[in-house]
């Protein structure tokens, strides 16, 4: 049975997504498609718009054969280690290829880009621009431009592509990997007229704006979330300005992503009208937007530094499947090296038990109970 594996966040799954997960299907012929899914919480460190079994039936109904869950701790992290716990999954699963979608579209040009990043050459820049108090995507952009003519480094799937293919090395993995160049809408993109693939980002504002967005997804998910709102950082405001005024600059900086003096630089702010008001007060040229949301989640869920044990994912979660991932799975599940959990309970592994604690803080702004969801059977498709 040839099996292979996307990587993905389906916040919301849109009709990109299914031009993804159709043409991964067609180009390699595959006979069980397998995705490694973030939960509750994205890798940007934003909360997902729909709960993670929600947007796991919306894979399920569109072409997917297994859904697996990536843990928080390694979702919520800058690109290189959501690549590498990602893929190490996939690499536990036994799947052969790999298909990822990238605005490059070229393999070798992706390859390219990594031996670059690589270079002593490239590190040396790097520190260089560090130094002069600029933030590590930016240091990293200005160190690369300095060492390249290549262009497109800096995009989003581009860079997401590159450290799946390092990570691949850095497992010594057997997979194959292949890339799909995606289709219009970047990942930042507005609504574009005259086509009906557009971003995730744009489809998330049309929720937030509660204007019409189901021509942007595929009927079969769509009709799964069209009567439920959709979860947006601002929901947690209440919960974000009780730590910020109750923790101690020395207790927030056991927190993951508090390093540098970033517990000082929050704790100096007095109030905030909304969360990206919080965010706008604790930005910097050394503090992306991206790594005040991701630590603002770690926070949220109370993870220290602590917590963080392996960077590989020491199990392997299902959310759901169908008939066609579950003989997979029963092909496999003696050669899995870590374990293959199916029914939750607490105390399985501190990375769950942290799962768990996500989706009760979700649960609390979610019109159902997402946490009592953690202990019931798969979804079967």
């Amino acid at each position: 049975m040839k099996t292979v594996g996307i990587i993905t966040e389906y916040n919301p799954l849109h009709n990109g997504h299914l031009y993804h997960i159709q043409k991964t299907k067609e180009l390699s012929k595959c006979d069980c498609l397998v995705c490694v899914m973030s939960g509750n919480f994205t890798q940007r460190g934003e909360p997902a718009i729909f709960d993670k079994f929600s947007r796991t039936k919306m894979a399920l109904k569109n072409g997917v054969d297994l859904v697996v869950e990536l843990p928080f701790i390694l979702t919520v992290q800058n690109a290189d280690q959501f690549a590498l716990a990602s893929v190490s999954i996939l690499d536990y699963l036994h799947v052969d290829e790999i298909y990822f979608g990238s605005e490059s579209g070229s393999i070798e040009k992706l390859k390219e880009f990594g031996q670059i990043l690589q270079s002593d050459t490239y590190n040396k820049r790097i520190t260089h621009y560090l130094d002069k108090g600029l933030s590590y995507p930016t240091s990293s952009d200005n160190a690369f431009h300095d060492v390249s003519d290549f262009s497109g480094f800096d995009m989003p799937n581009n860079i997401l592509g590159v450290q799946y293919l390092l990570a691949k090395k850095r497992l010594n993995s057997s997979i194959k990997f292949h890339t799909i160049k995606r289709l219009k809408a970047g990942y930042y993109s507005d609504i574009i007229s005259g086509t009906t693939i557009q971003s995730a980002t744009s489809i998330r504002k049309l929720i937030f704006e509660d204007k019409p967005y189901n021509q942007y997804m595929p009927k079969k998910a769509f009709d799964l979330i069209k009567n439920k709102s959709g979860v947006f950082y601002n929901d947690f405001l209440p919960q974000l300005r009780l730590l910020v005024a109750r923790e101690s600059a020395v207790d927030l900086e056991k927190i993951i992503g508090f390093d540098e003096g970033l517990e000082n630089r929050l704790k100096a702010i007095k109030e905030f009208e909304s969360v990206s008001d919080l965010i706008n007060q604790v930005i910097s040229r050394r503090y992306t937007n991206s790594k005040i949301k991701r630590l603002l989640a770690m926070l949220l869920i109370n993870v220290k530094k602590t917590d963080l044990t392996t960077k590989k994912s020491p199990y392997v979660r299902i959310l759901g499947m169908n008939q066609i991932g579950q003989a997979y799975l029963n092909q496999i599940k003696k050669e899995i090296e870590v374990p293959l959990i199916a029914r939750v309970t607490e105390n399985i592994h501190p990375y769950l038990d942290i799962e768990l604690r996500v989706s009760k803080l979700y649960s609390l702004v979610s019109k159902k109970s997402i946490f009592d969801q953690e202990f019931k059977p798969l979804i079967i498709e």
